[in-house]
């Protein structure tokens, strides 16, 4: 096991980025628990989860570290400030108030976007122009500039004013961590990765364990789970907005991803199967797969979902079927329904968890729920289903029967 040594932060001509920060991270309604258990497993203390995002005090390297690991985050951010604001003074003020000189250069291009909601400040696009006339009030002051050049490196910073408490963050990662790199052409009705591995890591998949996805689409829910079970880092392969930040140590993110690297098994033997009805689906699946580097790990095929017939006893299945929307009518939708739950009782030794908007899903597959979970594709409110499949006998109870 490699040992890593923290880098501590200089100061060079942009002066010293903070050492210490506060991390916050959003993900999709739904995926809270599951993100928390990320955290855990990359050695961060538990945080309270508030507003869609969770808070906590870290170093500089957990900027690195969390964008590369985390397969469920949507952003990661730097929260720079906290203050109540009712009135557009407060809230120039309170922004006023921030150090942004410890984070933004003098040539850095600055843009804002954010959010309100139940607050007595509601016109997102005033609180726009506020929060950026503050900020560049208080880097021209500090940086003597009668105005800011802004033709550096870009800062996205983001509020988010909630029941009249301002959050000022900047955005560390960019675009949005689902945004993976490997697909590169859009199917119809695609799930986002970071969901697609949070249902992942919700259900029973283990490496060890069978897979497989008969609504596979453009690929991208199978193309996760080879990825979790070969320890690629969700951020493997992409650039994130911090590494254009010339105050920001640059050995940081080369040690994280230095530490990822080391924990990849890209030689594990998996048994993943992903299937669509559609040859178009499966070859954008492959395509995607093959971009991703783990088109050997995956079986695509073309089949009716009613055809689906495993080869071995047990196994997971986590698949993202039609709605009735976008994809089929509704009448056609619970027929795909209907034939993967006479399927599915036919192998009663696989586990099958299944997400959809379908109200009467369980009543059409014909068979009630393990449990369920109130999740969030996109902005449609979704159900997430658990079916767990009948237990490998142990070998106790084998030698019990003899």
């Amino acid at each position: 096991m490699k040992k890593y040594i923290i880098i501590a932060m200089g100061t060079g001509i942009f002066g010293t980025f903070p050492e210490k920060i506060k991390a916050g991270i959003t993900c999709a309604s739904g995926l809270e628990h599951t993100l928390k258990s990320e955290l855990k497993r990359l050695g961060y203390k538990d945080a309270p989860a508030e507003n869609g995002r969770i808070s906590f005090e870290t170093d500089v390297m957990a900027v690195a570290r969390l964008n590369l690991n985390l397969r469920t985050a949507d952003r990661v951010y730097i929260e720079v400030g906290e203050f109540v604001s009712q009135t557009f003074d407060e809230l120039y003020e309170g922004v006023k108030s921030i150090r942004w000189e410890d984070y933004i250069p003098r040539n850095g291009e600055i843009t804002v976007n954010g959010k309100c909601v139940k607050s007595r400040l509601f016109a997102v696009s005033d609180c726009q122009s506020i929060v950026k006339k503050a900020i560049v009030d208080r880097l021209c002051g500090r940086y003597r500039l009668l105005r800011l050049a802004e033709n550096g490196a870009r800062y996205d910073v983001d509020f988010s004013i909630y029941k009249d408490k301002a959050t000022l963050m900047i955005n560390t990662s960019g675009q949005g961590l689902h945004k993976r790199g490997y697909r590169d052409m859009v199917g119809i009705a695609p799930i986002r990765e970071t969901l697609a591995a949070g249902l992942l890591l919700m259900s029973d998949f283990y490496k060890d364990r069978p897979f497989a996805d008969p609504f596979c689409g453009s690929g991208t829910i199978a193309i996760e789970a080879a990825r979790i079970a070969m320890d690629i880092a969700g951020g493997a392969g992409r650039r994130f907005a911090f590494e254009e930040w010339k105050n920001f140590d640059k050995r940081l993110l080369a040690l994280a991803r230095e530490e990822a690297s080391d924990k990849e098994n890209r030689g594990v033997r998996l048994d993943i199967a992903a299937s669509d009805i559609d040859p178009k689906a499966t070859k954008l699946a492959s395509r995607h797969a093959e971009r991703a580097g783990v088109a050997d790990k995956i079986r695509f095929y073309v089949a009716d979902v009613g055809k689906f017939s495993p080869t071995s006893e047990f196994g997971t299945i986590v698949t993202n079927p039609p709605y009735g929307e976008r994809v089929y009518d509704r009448d056609e939708a619970e027929k795909c329904y209907n034939k993967l739950g006479k399927a599915m009782r036919a192998h009663d030794g696989w586990s099958f968890f299944v997400i959809t908007a379908a109200k009467n899903f369980q009543k059409v597959f014909g068979k009630k729920c393990d449990r369920e979970k109130k999740i969030f594709n996109s902005n449609k409110e979704c159900r997430f289903y658990y079916y767990y499949g009948k237990k490998r006998e142990t070998a106790k109870n084998i030698e019990g029967d003899i």
